[in-house]
């Protein structure tokens, strides 16, 4: 669970956002981005702050960012949550910042998380091509995605993999950037998924060890 203090936090920066925004950019606040999935806890994205459409590669940050923050993102099972976003046209490339706090509720350690940009949600889902322009900041990133829980990323265009530690019980932080063009074939939204990896339980293991064993005896006999 978020502490008060990263709640305050959290209050603040969204704050400090809200006093530039401008009502134009690439993903809209309105309609609502859609969690759904079965992992899905909670989630919550309380503002999308485009002050800068079309920014795509300026890293200056500051009030030049755009910014979307999702302060509680919780997962009550190890499966994946579809975020879905709602874009508009800007006859350009917009650059956003994703700050996420993502809470892990579901009783068992993360081995590795992964994010994947498509289209559609659920069993209809569909993987971004290079073709459909969308990804996450590739190829140069100029600001590169970071975990507070794992210590390193594998970076694709359109997929993310985080790794090099262990998620636990409760919050850490990602931080990644996302590039949202105008798509050519009109559409006029896309889906972020993001799926843990749970470490294998002990009896898990054991089991496993022991049918490598008889596989083995099996085959000398």
């Amino acid at each position: 669970m978020m502490t008060f203090q990263r709640m305050n936090l959290v209050a603040a920066f969204l704050g400090a956002c809200l006093a530039t925004q401008v009502f134009a950019g690439q993903i809209v606040s309105s309609p609502a981005p859609v969690a759904s999935g079965p992992g899905l806890g909670l989630v919550s994205v309380p503002a999308i702050v485009t002050p800068n459409v079309n920014n795509d590669n300026q890293t200056g940050g500051g009030i030049d960012d755009n910014n979307i923050v999702i302060p509680l993102k919780r997962f009550d099972a190890n499966a994946y949550i579809d975020l879905l976003f709602t874009t508009a046209p800007t006859q350009g490339s917009t650059e956003y910042k994703v700050t996420e706090f993502v809470d892990n509720n579901t009783g068992l350690n993360w081995s590795t998380y992964t994010m994947q940009l498509g289209f559609g949600t659920g069993s209809g889902f569909k993987q971004a091509s290079t073709s459909d322009i969308i990804d996450f900041d590739a190829p140069n990133y100029d600001l590169p995605p970071t975990s507070t829980g794992f210590s390193s990323v594998s970076k694709n265009p359109t997929i993310l993999v985080f790794s090099g530690g262990s998620q636990g019980a409760g919050a850490q932080t990602y931080t990644f950037r996302l590039d949202i063009p105008d798509f050519l074939d009109g559409r006029t939204d896309f889906t972020l998924r993001q799926v843990p990896t749970s470490v294998p339980e002990p009896g898990t293991i054991a089991l496993a060890i022991v049918a490598a064993i008889a596989c083995v005896t099996r085959r000398r006999g």
